[in-house]
């Protein structure tokens, strides 16, 4: 895993996709020493669909939601979704 501050990932971001990202490693952006970000490579599945979750979760106690209602919403799509392979 690598670390740069937000100043150098403000002006290399292309440079730290293309030579560490896209080859695998993951990247935390810091400002005063203080993790602000992480860019995961979107082949490393796991981390991309933990990371989802966690901000899902957040999302979720910040909007009131229940998890029942999640849970409906997400078999409403999953069905609209089986609805679209079919035709």
């Amino acid at each position: 895993m690598k670390f740069v501050n937000i100043r150098e990932f403000s002006s290399s971001a292309t440079k730290l996709l293309r030579d560490d990202v896209e080859k695998g490693q993951r990247v935390v952006i810091t400002r005063r020493g203080k993790p602000v970000g992480l860019i995961i490579p979107f082949t490393d599945k796991i981390a991309v669909a933990e990371a989802l979750l966690e901000e899902a979760d957040s999302l979720l106690k910040e909007s009131g939601l229940t998890e029942v209602d999640v849970l409906k919403t997400l078999e409403k799509v999953r069905a609209k979704k089986s609805l679209c392979l079919r035709l």
